[in-house]
């Protein structure tokens, strides 16, 4: 039997890192395609520690943009996740169904308006 090691803790700061980090990669790739991006959660009430806190973000694609675009985000989102230890919670939804449900109050999107913090 090998010995397992447990994982590194997370430096203080690394959710917040995390977050700044994948937004600005997700806007500078993918500029004309994201309609809003927020971070919410943990992360922006300073709350998140060590790895069982994650990083909440939406992203509002604009219309017209394909599965393409989500893919690259979910794989940006892995990365940023290996750089720099938080899981990257990445959830994505049309432009169209975000107005929609901003409008009817859905209880998710009114929580990320609410308490996001938004980076576009």
């Amino acid at each position: 039997m090998g010995t397992e090691t447990a994982p590194k803790p997370l430096p203080a700061g690394a959710h917040r890192d995390a977050a700044a980090a994948f937004a600005d990669r997700a806007l500078s790739r993918h500029t004309n395609e994201i309609a809003e991006l927020y971070v919410f959660g943990s992360t922006v009430r300073g709350e998140a520690a060590g790895r069982s806190s994650d990083v909440d973000v939406l992203v509002v694609l604009s219309r017209g943009a394909g599965d393409t675009v989500a893919e690259s985000l979910r794989d940006l989102a892995y990365d940023v996740m290996l750089e720099y230890g938080p899981v990257v919670e990445l959830h994505i939804l049309d432009e169209s169904t975000f107005d929609a449900y901003r409008r009817e109050g859905h209880p998710f999107v009114r929580r990320v308006l609410t308490e996001g913090q938004s980076y576009a």
